[in-house]
């Protein structure tokens, strides 16, 4: 009676003793599994935007993101170079003696970047960068009957387009961007010394033209 029973207890210890490896390896597959969904991927975009609204500079820019996508989504992290050319009506005032004046403003981007991307041949994007803008010139730059200054701005571009499969992983995309850059103004004249500092928007909206890798 006893070697029935010892021979039923090793049985089940046996079973028990696999069952809990099976566990262990369906976890490890499972969490491989799990990370293999993350995948590298590059973007590098080109956009010219028009500028509209009161305040008005036409932008030029290039920027490149890095991250990770999972099926449809990507998150990443980018910078970039943007030349933005203000729309003036400037003439030098007295108090302006000595200032390094200029309407074309250099700035690097530095943002956040998440983006939704269809599938197949031809797809659907929508993109939307957010974060902070570095004025890099050493000149005051001119603006309508004023100038801007702020080193650090608020930067946010959106854009919706096309994308074109290329291959597995790459494609050609193209759509249509809107873009915001926050600055600091100074208004003046040619009688009195004064400055008013109002925050002020700098809207576009343009094409844009990528590659993803």
């Amino acid at each position: 009676m006893k070697r029935p029973f010892l021979t039923l207890l090793l049985a089940l210890s046996t079973v028990i003793a696999a069952h809990a490896q099976f566990s262990d390896l369906l976890q490890f597959a499972q969490t491989q599994q799990s990370l293999s969904l993350y995948t590298y991927k590059g973007f590098v975009e080109a956009a010219y935007g028009a500028g509209v609204g009161h305040y008005q500079a036409n932008k030029l820019e290039i920027t490149t993101s890095h991250g990770v996508t999972n099926g449809n989504i990507f998150a990443g992290i980018g910078a970039g170079i943007d030349i933005l050319k203000t729309d003036t009506d400037h003439s030098d005032t007295r108090w302006e003696e000595g200032m390094d004046l200029s309407d074309n403003a250099y700035m690097v981007p530095l943002f956040l970047d998440f983006r939704y991307m269809g599938k197949g041949a031809v797809s659907a994007f929508v993109d939307c960068k957010a974060g902070v803008s570095f004025l890099v010139n050493d000149a005051y730059i001119t603006i309508d009957d004023g100038i801007i200054d702020n080193d650090v701005s608020f930067y946010l571009s959106c854009g919706v387009g096309v994308r074109f499969a290329l291959g597995a992983k790459s494609a050609f995309n193209v759509g249509i961007n809107y873009s915001l850059i926050s600055q600091r103004y100074y208004g003046y004249d040619d009688y009195y010394y004064y400055s008013r500092y109002d925050g002020i928007s700098l809207h576009s909206i343009g094409i844009s033209a990528g590659f993803e890798w």
